[in-house]
C-alpha cells in the first residue's frame, strides 16, 4: 500500500464511525427517522456527536426559535450535558428515545 492508499483508507475509517438512529420526543412531536414527514433532517448521528448538535438540529426541525428558553435533552430521568458526546452515555442503540424538554417560552 503506498502512502496515498494509506490516507485515504485513514479518511474512510474516520468517515465510518459507528452511527445511532435516534427517536427525539418534543413537546410539538416525534422526531424519528420517517417523522414527521417533511424533516429537513433525520435523527441518525455517528456516536461522536455532541448532544448540543442533537439539541440543536430537534430545535431547527420543530421551528423552536425561542431564545429565553433552556433547552435540554433528557433520556428517562437523566439530563444529558450538552458538551459531552452521544457515545460517553453509551447511546448507541438505534431506536433509542431522548426527550427535548423546554423550560420557559412558548413550546
Amino acid at each position: 500500500m503506498n502512502s496515498e492508499e494509506r490516507s485515504t483508507a485513514g479518511v474512510r475509517e474516520e468517515e465510518h464511525q459507528p452511527v445511532v438512529q435516534l427517536r427525539i420526543q418534543t413537546p410539538r412531536g416525534l422526531w424519528s427517522m420517517n417523522e414527521p414527514k417533511d424533516a429537513p433532517k433525520r435523527p441518525e448521528y455517528p456516536i461522536a456527536t455532541k448532544i448540543e448538535q442533537v439539541i440543536a438540529d430537534a430545535r431547527n426541525v420543530f421551528h423552536f426559535v425561542e431564545q429565553d428558553s433552556k433547552y435540554t435533552l433528557l433520556r428517562g430521568n437523566e439530563v444529558l450535558e450538552p458538551q459531552r458526546t452521544l457515545a460517553s452515555y453509551r447511546i448507541v442503540e438505534d431506536g433509542t428515545l431522548l426527550v427535548l424538554s423546554v423550560q420557559g417560552g412558548n413550546a
